[in-house]
Formats: C-alpha cells, structure tokens, sequence
C-alpha cells in the first residue's frame, strides 16, 4: 500500500496546493485503498493488486472530471530542473551539518582568542614582573587564533561551493524524499530544542566563573588567569553549539523549499520571506555568524564592564554594518 502512495503523491505533485485539489487527492486515495483491499480479499498477492490499482486509478487526465480538477490539470506546470535524490539530500545534509561545527569553531576561536594575551599578561606578572614577553607569547597566539578562525571560514565557503546550484529552479524533490526529510527533520527537533538550550545556558552562566572566583579566591593572579577566560570559553562554546544547530536545520529548511510551494509537492515548509544571497563566498561565510557574533560582543562587553546602558550601541552600529554589507555585496532572492 505504501507503493500505492507514494505513487499518488507524485501524480499529484505539480498540482496547485488548493483545497479543491487536496480533497480529489484524498477521494482518489480512498478509492485506491478500497480497489486495494477488495483484489487481497480475492486472493490477489501484493504486486498484482498494486498493479491493477495503478492501472485502473493511474491516470488523473481520465479521472480529472469526475474528482473535479480538470482545470488544475490543464494549468499545471511541468518541473523545472534536475530531481534531487534521496541519497543527494542526505550527502548535503551531512555536508551542511560539518561545514556548520566548522563555522562555529571557527567563531569560538575569533571568541576566545583574547584568552592568550590575558593569560600571558598574568603569568608574566607573576613570574617575571616587569618583563612583557608572555604579552608578546600572548599577542601572538591573539593573532594565530584569528588566522586559523579566518582560514576555517575561507575553507568552510569553498567546501559547500560544490551546492551553490542548490536552488528552487534548478533542482526540486520528488513527495517521497520531501516526506523523509520532513520526517527526520521533526524528529529532530528534541534534539534541537535541547542544544540549543544548552548553549544559551552556556551563554547565560559566562560571567558565573567571575563572580565566583571573586567571592572565593583573595589571588589576582587567579582571578585573571580563570575569570576572563572561562567567561569567553563559555561564551564561545554556547555560540559553536547554537551555529551547529541552525546550519543543520536551514539544509532541512532549504531542501524542503526546492519545490515549487504553491503545488502539492512543495507544502512543507511556509512561505518565507525574501533572504540575502551574497556574491562573495567568503563574506557568505562570515555573515552567516554576524548575528551570533554580534550577540556574544554585547554580552561580553556587558558582563566585563557591567556599563549596560552604554553596550546597548552595539546593535544600531552592528545594524548599519550589516546593511552596507547586503548592499555592497548582496543580492535579494526568493
């Protein structure tokens, strides 16, 4: 019967999404199952009911009048572009879920590089006070955490060139693919909700390693050595496991938006609105962690300085950066 199905959902998969259209499939499916169950009782095996169900219910020109949708089947539209198969979505998936943990590895290290100069300046003033050499070991391990970071993203942006065609137009799914996406993507949600809750936590308790350490330790060196750094890792840790989780569920979100979402086969996902696609791959890259960059500048700024009522500028001055950046380099599709 699953068969019978999936073979239905084609028949109707470039169909208008309407109700009109979506009761004629339920009526034909109905009809289906009941010529299904009627050639079993008579003994038929399994393929040879199948295939006189087909045969019988498998062509929606001869039927389009008595279910009432003749004129959604003289104005339906033919696909466009190459079907994507289930193998190809699952490989993109994958491809999508790694290049997400890099780009956010690679946030955590822009994040947490200012832990090597902090942690160089305190065990230089504790060992040998006077002397600058563990600011300069420090500065530049700064500078080797930003050049591995900026790397990462370089290297993030060429790996998913390879599905830059990846778009409505060019490629679409057929109903059976669309609906083992959908599946695994609801069931994932659980596990969704719950990274992503365990990284706003992380976000959240930053600044708990400050305040305890400044309740239980009388020793600056220790408070300068764990404080600020623990605040950072936190911090970066919670935006790495938040990054991971979005980039996973957009290629959900992007293979399930491959149809057309004004026919049967493309009714997964709402429609959305209007998002930036930008011409250069490395700016692709960064902008795609803007926002979660932007937030752990904020929250770090905050916690360290307490000054709440001046950090609030970073989001307008974040803002008008973000909009230079879509005006220089990006172009608006659907």
């Amino acid at each position: 019967m699953e068969t019978i199905k999936n073979y239905l959902e084609s028949l109707f998969a470039g169909l208008p999404n309407t109700p009109e259209v979506w009761k004629a499939k339920d009526e034909l499916l109905q009809m289906m199952e009941d010529k299904y169950n009627e050639l079993m009782s008579n003994g038929a095996n399994e393929n040879e009911a199948i295939a006189q169900v087909i045969a019988d219910f498998g062509n929606l020109d001869e039927l389009a009048e008595s279910l009432g949708i003749e004129n959604f089947i003289h104005n339906s539209q033919p696909k466009n572009g190459m079907e994507l198969s289930l193998k190809e979505a699952k490989d993109y998936i994958a491809d999508k879920s790694t290049n997400g943990f890099r780009i956010g590895l690679a946030v955590l290290l822009f994040i947490t590089c200012p832990i090597c100069p902090i942690i160089g300046d305190a065990i230089s003033t504790q060992v040998a006070p006077g002397s600058n050499v563990g600011g300069a070991i420090g500065s530049c391990f700064f500078l080797i955490f930003i050049a591995i970071g900026v790397a990462i993203c370089i290297y993030s942006g060429s790996f998913m060139k390879k599905w830059d065609t990846l778009r409505p137009g060019n490629y679409y799914i057929n109903p059976n693919t669309a609906q083992n996406i959908y599946d695994e993507n609801r069931n994932n949600q659980s596990n969704y909700a719950l990274v992503r809750t365990v990284g706003i936590i992380l976000i959240i308790l930053s600044f708990l390693p400050a305040i305890i350490f400044d309740e239980i330790s009388n020793s600056e060196f220790i408070n300068e050595l764990l404080s600020a750094p623990l605040l950072f890792i936190f911090v970066g840790l919670g935006v790495l496991l938040l990054i991971a989780t979005s980039q996973k569920e957009d290629a959900y979100k992007i293979l399930l938006s491959l149809n057309d979402r004004s026919t049967v086969a493309g009714n997964y996902v709402p429609h959305s609105s209007k998002e930036n696609v930008y011409t250069n791959k490395t700016v692709q890259a960064i902008m795609s962690v803007y926002w979660p960059t932007v937030t752990c500048i904020y929250l770090i700024w905050s916690f360290i300085t307490f000054a709440w009522g001046i950090t609030w500028i970073v989001w307008p001055i974040a803002a008008i950066i973000n909009n230079l950046i879509n005006n220089i380099y990006g172009i608006k599709e659907n």
